[in-house]
């Protein structure tokens, strides 16, 4: 069984004279010996994404560790219990990164560390301040041995001003990266340099994919709608930009598969949600339990497929193709242009469903080069057409539901209730759209 943990620290160089001297509330100094032997695939997926994979002696939480980069001083941490090889759970975590790559060692660090506690005036353990006396060396086909000392300062009970008050006496925070980073050097390629700024937008969404496919396999809140909607803006600006077929194709795809368990979930919290605010004498019949019946096993069935599908080579070839991916924006301008007067046709001659679609990909093409005024009035025409979809939606399981209900021997007037208000949701949409279309 796993634990989870988050955790903010900083690192900083040793102060001259003692660590910490002259700090109140330092209390402590236990020594403790470390001993980590670090995994990744051969060409270094995980580090080069900010994540680490270790099997750790010594301390205190002994097993092996998984880190993900979570933002800014913070990191969360998978802890499981020690076995030989790589767990399972911990490795199909990263499949998004190592793509059936197999995890092998690739750095062995020792660590001896004198741990300390930072008090606050209230006796709580406000942070654990610990010095590093690290001896390091990489595994593999060449091996390179290194040493350095270092200063972690981690958040307990504390905030922000337990930083304040140790960089009183350490200085700023250093800029040297993690340990395993550290130990590896020219072994990680640097940042890449995008050619252009639409291709920097692209990449940016790229990596939002990856991260969001870490988070949907531990069910993070909102993942599978995050990766979604990176998809469409990468998928979006091929489709301006008339990049690879194939490649639009397989993110459409892919967004197709991830579609069901977002809009299955949105759509049951909605009507939910409206149920919970009609009058009790008005919801008449097992009203929230078929709610429930009928959505849950959808629901379950939708992120089945996506969990099936993120473990696939088809998604991993996708993946694959990303991270190479460059857009050469040739006539910028004119197809920014040609996409614009796509909402303009599907105002004359399509739905309005067609009208939001063509709105959101003028809002993705105008977003990467840099046009806010025209991102924002897309997005807001998409957010009003999206409610009315959304209406549309509800109105066609609400008929469902209520013939079923109706069938079973229930009593539907609810679902005819709220059939009703659905189809006014859509009504003051269509009342608030702008008599003037030009995009």
């Amino acid at each position: 069984m796993a634990t989870r943990v988050r955790e903010t620290e900083r690192k900083y160089e040793p102060a001259d004279g003692g660590l910490l001297a002259g700090v109140p509330g330092l209390g402590g100094g236990e020594e403790i010996l470390l001993d980590a032997v670090y995994h990744d695939t051969a060409d270094l997926r995980l580090a080069r994404r900010g994540v680490t994979l270790r099997r750790r002696t010594g301390g205190a939480d002994e097993g092996w560790h998984l880190k993900l980069p979570v933002g800014g001083d913070m990191r969360e941490e998978i802890r499981t219990k020690d076995v030989k090889r790589v767990p399972k759970q911990l490795a199909d975590l990263v499949l998004g990164l190592t793509r059936g790559e197999p995890l092998a060692p690739v750095g062995h660090i020792r660590t001896k560390r004198r741990r300390w506690e930072l008090l606050d005036d209230e006796g709580r353990v406000a942070a654990e301040v610990v010095e590093d006396d690290v001896a390091a060396q990489t595994l593999g086909q060449s091996s390179e041995i290194k040493a350095w000392r270092e200063v972690e300062v981690e958040l307990v009970e504390g905030g922000d001003e337990v930083f304040d008050a140790v960089e009183r006496r350490l200085g700023r925070p250093s800029d040297a990266p993690p340990k395993l980073v550290r130990l590896l050097g020219d072994r990680l390629p640097g940042e890449r340099k995008q050619p252009n700024g639409i291709t920097e937008y692209v990449q940016r969404h790229v990596k939002e994919i990856t991260q969001q496919d870490m988070r949907i396999r531990q069910d993070g809140e909102d993942s599978v709608h995050q990766m979604r909607v990176a998809s469409r803006r990468i998928r979006s600006i091929l489709q301006a930009y008339k990049g690879n077929r194939g490649l639009i194709r397989e993110l459409r795809w892919l967004a197709g598969v991830l579609a069901p368990a977002r809009d299955l979930e949105v759509l049951r919290e909605h009507l939910q949600a409206e149920v919970a605010t009609l009058p009790s004498e008005l919801v008449l019949g097992n009203v929230r339990q078929r709610l429930m019946e009928t959505f849950a096993p959808r629901e379950q069935r939708a992120r089945d497929e996506v969990l099936r599908t993120l473990k696939g080579e088809r998604y991993f070839a996708l993946l694959n193709r990303l991270d190479t991916l460059q857009v050469t924006p040739a006539h910028k301008k004119e197809r920014l242009r040609k996409t614009k007067r796509r909402v303009g046709r599907a105002w004359d001659n399509g739905t309005l469903h067609d009208v939001r679609k063509a709105a959101k990909r003028v809002r993705y093409a105008a977003e990467a080069t840099h046009k806010p005024k025209l991102a924002r009035s897309m997005k807001k025409l998409q957010k009003r057409l999206g409610a009315h979809h959304d209406s549309v939606v509800a109105r066609q399981e609400l008929r469902a539901m209520g013939i079923q209900s109706h069938l079973d021997g229930d009593n539907a007037f609810t679902y005819g209730l709220l059939y009703g208000c659905e189809l006014r949701r859509a009504e003051r949409v269509e009342d608030s759209l702008p008599h003037n279309r030009k995009v």
